[in-house]
Parts: C-alpha cells; sequence; structure tokens
C-alpha cells in the first residue's frame, strides 16, 4: 500500500527519523503491556463501575448511526465542519454534566 508523495500532514516522525525501528519497537511493548495487564484493567472497571446502570438511550449516543446523523444528518455536507464539531462537543458537554459527579469543593478554615 503507496502513501501518496504529499501528504498534508507531513511526513510522520518513524519516516524521517534515524530511530524509526526504536519508535515502532516502543509502540509494540506498550500494546504487550496493555494486552499483559488486561485482566487487571477489566477488574478495576469491574470494581469502578460495580452497580452502574446505563440506560439505552444514553448509548445510543456511542453509537456509529448517531455519530453519522449528528455529525453529518441531513444539512451536515452543507454545514461548516467546525459547526458539526462545536456541536457535537455541546453534546458531550451535556452529557458530562449529567453523567459526573458536581466537583468536591474543599472549605477553607
Amino acid at each position: 500500500m503507496e502513501r501518496p508523495s504529499i501528504t498534508p500532514e507531513g511526513a510522520e516522525l518513524w519516516e524521517t527519523s534515524d530511530q524509526g525501528c526504536d519508535i515502532m519497537l516502543r509502540h509494540l511493548e506498550a500494546a504487550r503491556a496493555v494486552a499483559h495487564n488486561a485482566q487487571s484493567y477489566t477488574a478495576n472497571t469491574q470494581r469502578i463501575l460495580q452497580g452502574f446502570s446505563c440506560d439505552e438511550e444514553l448509548l445510543e449516543v456511542f453509537k456509529t448511526d448517531f455519530q453519522l446523523r449528528l455529525l453529518w444528518g441531513s444539512r451536515g455536507a452543507s454545514v461548516n465542519q467546525s459547526d458539526r464539531y462545536n456541536k457535537f462537543n455541546l453534546i458531550l458537554t451535556a452529557l458530562s454534566r449529567k453523567l459526573e459527579p458536581p466537583p468536591k469543593t474543599q472549605t477553607v478554615i
């Protein structure tokens, strides 16, 4: 699979660096560490989410179909990309405020 000769972002670090193999090996080591610790991650997640129940309407937000409707919609192609992402950010902020516990305030003595 060939890459175009001109990319808008520029060359990747491992394509121009003399340490390209080292970078790739560090990524592989990190991936192995994640895979090795998967059981611990699962146990921690189950402990933290114990008793948590999520409604189906909230789960809909994370489905691809919802994202396509939200970001592209019937007018999506004609709407500016930054406007779509700003709208999505507002929705995520509203969900965060609804679902996350309020910040703890400390009393100054």
